[in-house]
């Protein structure tokens, strides 16, 4: 009997389930349990698991593969430690936080993101991202390329592992100021131009497909040179 007490408990901790978006303020460590709600593909309506909150911190939880919807929302500064995406939904997480708020993503992981893993909205802050993997992915980073409201965005990597990346690592629109500075990045089999490493795009705010401009390298948007990208 107690051992189907104890393996009882195990499944709840490690296995959350909900049916709505949780907000997170203060800071929140799950412990390595499992949490999700749904999955609609690429739909762009789908509501996050977690909501995070002004200088709210979420630690240590697995979004649930097929309930990943579209993953963390953080509404000003955040930081993200130790999540793991086993299969991202819509996106990882999505950066709304204003001028001055940073998004700190330390460390987790992500898998299969047929799009992107970060999607960057708000204007004048800053997604950080270092000691993080992904493997089999669209893009690592996204500022959004046609957001009605538009304004500079800025993003660091660092420390960070990347495989079977098919876009680029980040995607960037150079003609609103956005700035990405990139350094010890580990792309398995990476050559050059394969993948793009900062990709830049004219963007615009009329919702139309924003124009690609091609891959930059040691430029004031794209602060990255050959030497800080290696192949493993």
């Amino acid at each position: 009997m107690y051992s189907k007490l104890l393996f009882g408990l195990i499944l709840t901790i490690s296995a959350l389930s909900a049916s709505a978006t949780t907000t997170i303020t203060g800071t929140k460590d799950y412990g390595g349990a499992t949490v999700g709600t749904s999955c609609d593909g690429q739909s762009e309506s789908q509501q996050p698991v977690f909501l995070l909150t002004d200088g709210a911190t979420i630690k240590n939880v697995v979004i649930k593969a097929g309930a990943a919807a579209d993953g963390i929302h953080c509404t000003g500064s955040c930081t993200l430690s130790g999540v793991k995406w086993p299969d991202v939904c819509e996106d990882a997480a999505t950066m709304k936080g204003g001028s001055g708020k940073t998004m700190t993503v330390s460390g987790g992981s992500a898998y299969k993101a047929s799009d992107k893993v970060f999607q960057h909205n708000g204007i004048g802050s800053t997604i950080k991202i270092s000691g993080f993997a992904a493997d089999t992915i669209g893009k690592l980073y996204r500022s959004c390329g046609n957001c009605s409201s538009q304004g500079a965005r800025y993003v660091t990597i660092s420390s960070t592992k990347l495989a079977n990346v098919s876009a680029a690592v980040v995607g960037i629109n150079s003609n609103y100021g956005d700035k990405a500075t990139i350094t010890s990045l580990q792309i398995k089999g990476y050559k050059s131009g394969s993948p793009k490493v900062c990709a830049t795009y004219q963007g615009n705010n009329t919702g139309a497909e924003p124009t690609s401009l091609g891959e930059k390298w040691n430029t004031s948007n794209c602060v990255v040179s050959t030497s800080n990208v290696t192949s493993y």
